[in-house]
């Protein structure tokens, strides 16, 4: 993955580097250096990739909860 891939892909997520670097656990000052002294890690492609799932599985599960609420008001 190439720094503007990550970027983008960061950008698709609604991530910034800072977020990243919480999610992580890696100091910010290391991923601030991807691409130019620091490769973006062989893992990052597919850490972005579950963490986009994970979100997806979290809003669904709110919106299943927002659904039973309403189901369970209407009786």
């Amino acid at each position: 993955m190439t720094l503007e891939e990550f970027k983008e892909r960061l950008n698709s997520l609604n991530l910034n580097l800072t977020e990243f670097a919480e999610i992580t656990d890696i100091p910010y000052s290391t991923i601030s250096k991807y691409g130019k002294s620091n490769p973006v890690p062989v893992w990052t492609p597919k850490f972005l990739d579950m963490y986009e799932k994970t979100k997806e599985i979290d809003e669904f599960k709110l919106l299943i909860k927002e659904l039973n609420e309403k189901l369970n008001g209407a009786r």
